[in-house]
């Protein structure tokens, strides 16, 4: 309990990691988290506890002391010696979610498996995709974000305790014995009972399919009102234009604001049911060349009734199905006559709407676009478009848009994420949280880099480069291959055809293909040429990766023969 007497948030977390620490002796350790911003607050009270003598065991005393330095080498390299991940490390606690670096959390799983290191904080990157020598799961919170993890999830989470070959048995433990204390009281008994639901199987719920969420009320943020919204009427404003949608969210704020509907958590709900709208337009697309008249009244309805949504819903929804499908079937035959171009709109996964944008893009900047001639005029050019297209996130956070356009070139010419967190911080720019700012951490720089850039970046310049092939002019081939290498770069952040080719070698740590570049005096851009440019230096290009993670070691040898 906090001095006020008010239950503590912090207490499970705590609970969770001293149960680790203690336990961490007799086998490998996995923390589950339902936020990735909970397992790197563990990370932090893990370093805290150290640096406070606490009599506890540490689990570098029961992992390999070789890989424990390797994998903290690897940490420092990319989010700096200061990130609360990287100080844990060194103390045999890692972490493992979805703004952790991709080449740590492939070296991280190696070694977790290999049975190197034993202790790792999760979320369900981990704990539910990766076979491991789990012996002991302990669940910080029985939710993810604001939603109760699924029972059908739940069993999935805890079957990777005590996994057959590896262990004879697991144990999952519960890390807030405030639930399990206060089971009988009239207004928390409420938490010990969702509990023992998660427990029985029987429980489990039905899949779903995202599609069938058009159908939900908006709610409130807290979620105790909700505004009824048919799937159609919504439809139809999304069709009438991005004004209508805008009017549409600022009606539903201005009439309910009193109620806990703000502008963010509307905005947030009315941008999904878009992105579901614009993914039945891409699929409608993907299949309109099928038969030679296009799309018929009757193929529509096949593709509606195929889908999993319809297969789920009940009665009345499956003919929403049928009526959502035909209305934006006409929607994209409106807007899109010519069959060649709804091919090259299908290839672009994006909906009507979005893709116009870019076709609009392109052949205004055709003249611009063909004059590139090195990386700097290619991001300057692209980098309004990506801005307009990326619409979620901590990439749409910043109080500083031209900080922002910094880091993204950061990303693309191989800074380090550490590196990339300082420039945010010298140019003291703030994340936007609601009508307050706060402070960056490197996490949200993983995220931004990672997670948007690396996606939706690259998205944009793909349906970018289908449009171009339609100009005629001589030189597009050139173009497209510029683009092409720049949205490599935007995927990896890397800023060579040579440190990208030895990512896609195996080297999938933005550290390590540039420190094998620079190492050996790379050039080839051919992974072929690669491989035998490494042969060649095989004892120096074996020493050199000494210094990182056994994962990368064990592609090297293999690379080797």
């Amino acid at each position: 309990m906090k001095p006020d007497g008010k239950p503590n948030p912090d207490f499970g977390k705590t609970v969770a990691l001293y149960l680790g620490l203690k336990l961490v002796p007799n086998g490998s350790i996995a923390v589950f988290c339902g936020r990735k911003s909970t397992a790197a607050s563990i990370c932090e009270k893990a370093v805290d506890i150290v640096k406070r003598g606490a009599p506890l065991s540490l689990p570098s005393d029961f992992s390999d002391a070789q890989e424990v330095e390797r994998l903290t080498y690897l940490h420092v390299e990319n989010i700096g010696a200061d990130a609360p991940a990287s100080q844990s490390t060194a103390h045999g606690i890692f972490s493992h979610h979805g703004n952790t670096p991709h080449g740590i959390r492939l070296a991280v799983e190696h070694a977790m498996r290999d049975e190197l290191v034993r202790f790792v904080v999760c979320t369900s990157t981990l704990a539910q995709g990766v076979n491991l020598p789990i012996r002991y799961l302990i669940v910080t919170s029985v939710y993810q974000g604001r939603e109760r993890i699924k029972v059908r999830d739940f069993h999935n989470l805890i079957g990777r305790a005590g996994r057959a070959g590896m262990h004879t048995e697991g144990s999952i433990l519960f890390a807030d014995p405030v639930i399990y204390d206060k089971r009988k009281a009239r207004n928390d008994k409420w938490r010990w009972d969702q509990v023992k639901e998660l427990l029985d199987p029987r429980n489990s719920e039905p899949c779903i399919s995202n599609l069938l969420s058009i159908f939900d009320p908006i709610k409130s943020d807290d979620e105790k009102y909700t505004i009824s919204m048919e799937a159609l009427d919504f439809a139809k404003v999304y069709i009438n234009g991005p004004d209508e949608v805008a009017k549409l969210v600022a009606g539903i704020v201005a009439r309910n604001g009193n109620k806990g509907f703000s502008r963010d958590g509307v905005e947030r709900q009315v941008a999904w049911r878009i992105s579901l709208i614009c993914a039945v337009e891409s699929f409608l697309l993907s299949h309109w060349d099928e038969s030679e008249n296009g799309l018929l009244e009757a193929d529509v309805t096949r593709l509606a009734e195929g889908t999993l949504a319809f297969f789920l819903a009940d009665a009345q929804k499956k003919e929403h199905i049928r009526k959502l499908f035909q209305l934006l079937a006409e929607n994209v035959a409106a807007n899109i006559t010519d069959p060649a171009r709804r091919k090259i709109y299908g290839r672009t996964l994006y909906g009507v709407q979005d893709a116009q944008a870019i076709e609009g893009w392109v052949h205004s900047n055709t003249d611009s676009l063909l004059s590139i001639v090195d990386e700097t005029e290619t991001f300057d050019l692209v980098w309004p478009l990506l801005t307009q297209h990326i619409n979620g996130g901590t990439f749409t956070k910043f109080d500083k848009p031209e900080v922002l356009k910094e880091i993204a070139h950061g990303w693309i010419t191989g800074k380090s994420f550490s590196d990339l967190l300082r420039i945010i911080r010298k140019r003291k720019a703030k994340m936007i949280w609601g009508t307050r700012r706060r402070e960056f951490k490197i996490d949200h720089v993983v995220d931004i880099c990672e997670g948007t850039l690396a996606y939706d970046g690259a998205l944009v310049v793909g349906a970018v480069c289908e449009f171009i092939e339609t100009l005629d002019q001589d030189s597009t081939g050139e173009l497209i291959n510029r683009l092409q290498l720049f949205q490599k770069r935007l995927k990896y952040g890397l800023p060579t055809e040579t440190t990208i080719a030895l990512y896609e070698l195996g080297f999938s740590d933005r550290v390590i293909a540039q420190d094998l570049a620079a190492s050996l005096n790379l050039t080839a851009t051919q992974k072929k040429d690669l491989v035998k440019a490494l042969k060649q230096n095989r004892d120096v290009a074996i020493a050199m990766m000494e210094k990182y993670p056994s994962y990368f070691q064990e592609r090297m040898n293999e690379i080797m023969g």
